[in-house]
């Protein structure tokens, strides 16, 4: 196996300077740049990553866990997530959020240089228990958390007024039955303020003296099937008393999944369901007709916590993103 030493020798600098050229981490001439890659690439030299972990005691691997790695949305922030890592010398873990401990205790263990937790199934205490084991965590803040560690910095979408939006254009049109939608996995109890997209659905009903009604909200989120088959009892409900009833999805892909659902129940027709979605994501310009959705950037939110993951995750005080969110009008809503 080649060493460090033997690509000095070959480009002939110390091999302090062959440290500094792979880790991009001291000023390094031009030229002596140039004479440790040529030497890298002639002798086929790879990095001992592991010995080196160990010794600076940082793995150069940031986590991001998300609830559905086939969402668009994160699917989007992963891909500039990656970029913007990758330019800083950082690569990316990415998996699945599940529920139980062990499975947090098991990223605590990979010792990653950094979390992103794209996903709210995960309570203020086991957020803070990773916070704790000295991992700098960016939480993707779609409810409200009790008080978290300092490691903890949020990016804080503004899903209130997304979905206040949508609620709000929904009811304008004489939509008077408004079913919500949480995401595939949203902990979305009866009643609870704590999720955002929730408060911003509640509040527009209350603003326009409408009646929040139980029945018109989805609690069964950890199966796809199980929403899908809520949204067609829903519909056909409301659809056979009121004469049309509108939809409030926690995303787009989740507003086309039900969308698509109903064609094929054979209860879709655009002049009676309206459906709108979040995010702005690719599947909302392709669908027929274009969905009416809600944007922001992705490209901020990837920008933001690699930045602080890399450079300000030990930073103390707990510090909250807000991302801005705007309307983009479709046909389908």
């Amino acid at each position: 196996m080649v060493t460090r030493n033997e690509v000095a020798e070959r480009a002939g600098v110390s091999p302090s300077v062959v440290s500094y050229v792979l880790n991009n981490s001291n000023y390094v001439s031009e030229e002596k740049r140039k004479a440790v890659l040529k030497a890298v690439e002639e002798l086929h030299y790879h990095p001992n990553y592991i010995g080196r972990s160990l010794k600076t005691k940082k793995t150069n691997i940031l986590g991001l866990v998300c609830d559905d790695i086939r969402s668009e949305l994160f699917a989007e922030i992963t891909y500039f997530s990656e970029k913007y890592a990758y330019d800083k010398g950082y690569n990316l873990f990415l998996c699945t959020s599940h529920q139980e401990d062990a499975f947090l205790s098991q990223l605590v263990d990979h010792r990653l240089d950094g979390i992103f937790l794209a996903t709210s199934i995960y309570s203020t205490e086991q957020i803070n228990k990773i916070a704790k084991s000295g991992i700098p965590v960016a939480l993707y803040g779609a409810r409200h958390y009790g008080e978290l560690e300092s490691r903890v910095r949020c990016l804080r979408v503004d899903y209130v007024k997304a979905a206040y939006l949508l609620t709000e254009r929904l009811i304008q049109r004489g939509f008077e039955r408004i079913a919500f939608f949480p995401p595939y996995k949203s902990k979305v109890h009866q009643f609870s303020r704590k999720d955002y997209r929730y408060r911003g659905y509640e509040d527009a009903l209350l603003a326009y003296n409408y009646q929040v009604d139980e029945s018109l909200i989805s609690y069964e989120n950890d199966r796809y099937d199980d929403i899908l088959n809520r949204a067609v009892q829903i519909c056909g409900d409301n659809l056979e008393k009121y004469g049309k009833v509108g939809i409030v999805a926690g995303n787009d892909y989740l507003a086309v999944l039900i969308m698509n659902h109903l064609k094929k129940a054979g209860l879709y027709d655009p002049e009676k369901i309206a459906i709108t979605g979040m995010d702005d994501t690719a599947s909302s310009k392709i669908v027929d007709p274009r969905l009416t959705t809600v944007g922001f950037s992705k490209k901020d939110i990837a920008r933001y916590v690699v930045d602080f993951l890399v450079e300000d995750g030990n930073n103390d005080g707990h510090q909250v993103k807000d991302i801005p969110v705007y309307l983009v009008e479709g046909k389908s809503g």
